[in-house]
């Protein structure tokens, strides 16, 4: 009888240190935009630029970067989507010429270490 106790005794030890460990969670993505050169102008090539990090990482490895883009106004079957190449330290690149001058937004979709963050920017095109 002493044995079944002492062994139920060292169960719970265990069993109750086991649940006390936390799992730390990773760490988002963090997903900066801007825009190659800062001033943009109509019909001039522009790069979009989306820096992926976490925590201090830069992001080599994303799934997917896309740019998704269009003018203030428009309707969702009017926004055009162009995927990112990574190039370097954590920066996915798109080279894009806009066709009119006005405020326009994109939204740099990013999916990367199961993560999914999607920041929306605003620029304005001279």
């Amino acid at each position: 009888m002493k044995k079944l106790f002492g062994v139920a005794l060292i169960s719970l030890f265990v069993l109750g240190g086991c649940s006390q460990e936390k799992e730390e969670a990773p760490e988002l993505i963090e997903v900066k935009f801007k825009t190659i050169p800062e001033t943009i102008k109509v019909n001039k090539e522009v790069e979009l630029v989306a820096t992926v990090t976490q925590g201090t990482e830069r992001v080599e490895d994303a799934d997917e970067v896309t740019f998704e883009i269009w003018k203030e106004g428009q309707t969702k079957d009017q926004h055009k989507k162009i995927e990112a190449k990574h190039t370097k330290n954590g920066e996915y690149k798109v080279t894009y010429v806009f066709k009119e001058t006005g405020k326009y937004y994109v939204i740099s979709h990013t999916t990367a270490r199961g993560m999914h963050n999607m920041p929306k920017s605003e620029v304005i095109v001279k």
